[in-house]
């Protein structure tokens, strides 16, 4: 019995504003063990609000070498120039979700390291907690439960925290303001839709 996969994704413009019209075509990476192109797996194109979807077997890809695919996706404008493509991997999931901002963010080698010094900005704050509770008086239960609740916060909130300070999300490298990198982010699970 033959095993479906299903990719879907969202591709946004510079602003953030859903495309619509352009085309997204899936491939399979194939090992370069022989002289093969790489297997097309589909193609569709965006929908108003920018998604797409493409379903394809694993009749589209499977031979001797592979069981699962190695995706990648190329996305075309409306006269047919390749304007973005994703690196490969493979997916054992059956789903693969793609997130893609149009685009290229400015690069600017002279930009300073806005993660230099993170542990000693996270020691400083964590160690001014401290400052609310007056330890004259024997009060180290508040100072437990006050240093357990900023642990907790920085745990849940540090995403948001590091946005703030200028973090520009998982999909991007290390030094995104240095490095020419594109905006994609790939999940190889079923997604809610964003």
């Amino acid at each position: 019995m033959a095993k479906s996969y299903r990719i879907t994704g969202r591709l946004r413009d510079e602003s953030n504003a859903a495309t619509e019209g352009y085309m997204v075509q899936a491939f399979d990476k194939d090992p370069g063990i022989y002289l093969h192109p790489d297997d097309r797996l589909g193609k569709a194109q965006t929908e108003q609000d920018g998604s797409f979807q493409i379903d394809f077997t694993d009749a589209a890809f499977k031979d001797w070498f592979e069981n699962d695919p190695n995706v990648y996706l190329q996305v075309r404008d409306e006269p047919g120039r390749v304007v973005l493509g994703t690196a490969s991997n493979k997916n054992t999931t059956g789903r693969v979700d793609f997130q893609i901002k149009l685009g290229k963010p400015p690069i600017n080698p002279l930009e300073p390291d806005i993660y230099a010094d993170n542990l000693e900005r996270m020691t400083a704050a964590l160690r001014n907690v401290g400052d609310a509770v007056d330890l004259s008086r024997d009060d180290v239960s508040n100072v437990f439960k006050l240093l357990l609740g900023v642990l907790g916060s920085w745990t849940t909130y540090r995403d948001n925290l590091v946005r703030i300070c200028g973090y520009d999300g998982i999909q991007v490298p290390e030094q995104p303001r240095k490095v020419d990198h594109r905006h994609v982010t790939r999940w190889d699970e079923a997604v809610l839709p964003v």
